[in-house]
């Protein structure tokens, strides 16, 4: 509720059912739709909203801001409010890993500010999403709603660091379109993982069922190295390859997740 004084206040009502995901390029829009009933203001009273959103405590973690919106409030009468926050992929994501399958806890911080007097209230209201709700939401975003993989890169210098920096040169090149060159760089990029992985040699002769660990990341390594230099279109069969944005973001992502599953203590 938004106490603005004793007398003066305005009730929030809000339906944890009616929230909406909306896809966008990269960042997609949550709408949480709440309802104001006001007592005791001013007749049509010109109000300024704004709202955070978090993850409920215990785990309160800020999550977005919404866009202030001017709502005129009479008294008595319900007014509708939407709350529009930006969320990206990966926030997405840190919220699906947080809820682990349950309901959606969040918790909106609302603050109002009435132009007429200048008074000011705020409050927390806590909603709870139900499961199902949110995850017809998340299935409504369809291709829009993937991995964000994020691309180490540590302060020290080596063979880590030189790899994160080619793969973020892939990442530009693939937002510039380059898709060949982006692939290349991410293939740089393996050059300097396999310089320092421990991962054992790999042979057509060996029985599969009987590979280590380490010999099955060499595998994955070597059939991703292999796809990747067709890029380079350096012989007869690779001259006419052409690789598609999808293809050049799978193999970045691979080439990420490499790097990712190669111990820090060996780069």
């Amino acid at each position: 509720m938004l106490h603005f004084s004793d007398t003066r206040y305005a009730q929030i009502r809000i339906d944890p059912t009616r929230v909406n995901l909306a896809p966008g390029f990269d960042v997609h829009r949550l709408t949480i739709t709440a309802e104001l009933l006001p007592t005791g203001l001013e007749l049509n009273a010109l109000c300024e909203v704004e709202a955070e959103a978090s993850v409920a405590p215990p785990n309160s973690r800020w999550i977005a801001t919404a866009k202030p919106t001017r709502v005129r409030l009479t008294n008595h009468n319900h007014t509708s409010l939407r709350l529009a926050f930006p969320l990206t992929n990966q926030q997405l994501l840190d919220l699906e890993e947080h809820r682990a399958g349950q309901d959606l806890l969040l918790e909106l911080h609302i603050s109002g500010f009435n132009q007429f007097d200048h008074s000011s209230a705020d409050t927390r209201e806590q909603i709870r999403v139900p499961a199902s709700v949110w995850q017809d939401e998340l299935e409504r975003l369809g291709a829009a709603f993937g991995f964000a993989l994020s691309i180490p890169l540590p302060t020290s210098a080596g063979a880590r660091r030189d790899a994160a920096t080619y793969l973020q040169n892939a990442r530009r090149l693939l937002h510039d379109g380059e898709f060949d060159k982006a692939i290349g760089s991410a293939r740089q990029a393996m050059e300097r993982i396999l310089a320092v992985a421990d991962w054992p040699q790999v042979s057509k002769s060996d029985d599969l069922h009987q590979r280590s660990q380490a010999q099955r990341w060499r595998a994955i390594y070597k059939a991703v190295f292999d796809q990747a230099s067709g890029a380079e279109h350096a012989d007869e069969v690779t001259k006419d390859f052409s690789y598609s944005r999808g293809e050049a973001e799978a193999l970045i992502g691979i080439v990420a997740s490499l790097l990712r599953a190669v111990p820090a203590s060996s780069m």
